[in-house]
């Protein structure tokens, strides 16, 4: 081959090939092949980073524990105007106006309703129910079972209303009567919504509510009974291996405590109007939802407007942070409330009304028959105040189980 032709093969040799430009960016370079004695130094510092972090949490974790920050809220922080925060002892005297029972506890502390009547005392039975109670949850198919779910206001008394209804309702429907009552001081219409899945077994043939007095008054905690409830579900929590972290709950509580408080003076009331007939239409639900019709009652007042009573508005202001106005809409706000019961009622078949409080106020003599139906608080009932409601509870339930 002659010298020229062997220049010309060099040349399209040169231009032969995958890249027929030339660059820094078109330089095919070698990959770089990690070995396992890199990777393995990789996974040593991760290791140890996670290590790390878990030591310095750990640490915090401990020295929250050991100084006790961040401890998870429990029922007892909630106040309720008892002592403890929620009651224990009977303040009020369960069976005789002015002497509470203080030999040993009453009520107990309970994550789903702040607090119960504890079981099986003097004057509870089985699951904490106001004596009389039936022994067994089993009902015979010749009885007739009352549930009752309520405030103090059902609680309080030798001979309560549920009890002489029973009686009443022997004789007209030739039946045995049990009563269920499941009624705590101090509830409202929040705790008793959640009260009354704990009646289904003992199979009630009617549910009896009375509520509306605790309703209505001021939080001395600041936020309504639901907001509560929806908190002390956080405590809840604290039983799961996230809650226990006192970690956790000491952001809570910091966040808590940049939450600006909420003064006594501008408090709502523990279960406002909305939230009333909200709980009661839950109720009534229920009740449709069993096959068990609900007889509700409106709880009468001996508080008479522009007539309150001096210690009233000492007493209100010093527990409730009531001002002179407040405590003289007492008798009108629980009006309100006794108003949202019958407009409900009268919406809702399952529903019946025992109109209690419109009943006392229309018969002449309710004004002098007063100090013999209500203890000296004027809220709670005297055995007469009690005859009486049953006399009327009566009326309404004796076309559906008399004979």
């Amino acid at each position: 081959m002659s010298r020229k032709k062997r220049k010309q093969v060099r040349r399209s040799a040169s231009v032969v090939g995958p890249k027929n430009t030339v660059g820094p960016e078109n330089t095919v370079r070698p990959e770089k092949i990690v070995g396992p004695e890199v990777m393995l130094t990789m996974r040593r510092k991760l290791v140890f980073s996670a290590v790390a972090v878990t030591m310095v949490f750990l640490g915090i974790e401990m020295v929250l524990r050991f100084a006790h920050l961040g401890d998870p809220p429990s029922v007892g922080v909630l106040r309720f105007g008892y002592e403890s925060g929620i009651p224990l002892f009977d303040s009020d005297g369960i069976e005789q106006e002015g002497q509470p029972f203080r030999d040993f506890p009453i009520f107990e502390a309970d994550s789903r309703l702040f607090w119960k009547p504890i079981a099986n005392t003097p004057f509870t039975g089985a699951d904490g129910l106001r004596l009389k109670s039936p022994t067994t949850k089993v009902k015979d198919k010749k009885v007739i079972r009352i549930g009752v779910i309520g405030d103090s206001c059902s609680f309080l008394g030798k001979d309560l209303y549920p009890n002489q209804l029973a009686k009443q309702l022997e004789v007209s429907s030739g039946k045995s009567v049990e009563v269920v009552n499941a009624s705590c001081p101090g509830y409202t219409s929040e705790q008793g919504a959640r009260r009354l899945q704990d009646l289904w077994q003992w199979e009630p043939d009617v549910v009896l509510v009375y509520f509306g007095w605790n309703d209505h008054w001021k939080s001395l905690n600041g936020q309504t009974d639901r907001q509560l409830l929806q908190r002390q579900q956080l405590s809840e929590e604290a039983q799961s291996w996230l809650g226990m972290s006192r970690i956790v709950w000491s952001l809570y509580s910091l966040r808590a405590m940049m939450t600006p408080p909420v003064s006594l003076e501008r408090a709502p009331v523990r279960v406002p109007l909305d939230d009333y007939q909200e709980n009661l239409r839950s109720i009534f639900l229920e009740c449709e939802q069993n096959e068990c019709p609900v007889l509700c009652i409106t709880a009468p007042s001996a508080f008479l407007k522009g007539q309150l009573p001096t210690w009233a508005y000492q007493f209100f202001g010093e527990i409730y942070g009531m001002t002179q106005q407040e405590v003289s809409a007492i008798p009108m706000t629980h009006q309100d409330y006794n108003e949202v019961v019958r407009r409900l009622c009268e919406d809702n078949e399952i529903a019946y009304l025992a109109d209690v409080a419109a009943n006392w106020l229309s018969s002449a003599d309710w004004e002098d028959r007063l100090p013999e139906r209500f203890r000296g608080d004027r809220i709670h009932l005297t055995e007469i105040g009690h005859r009486d409601v049953a006399i009327i509870c009566h009326e309404v339930l004796e076309p559906i189980f008399g004979q």
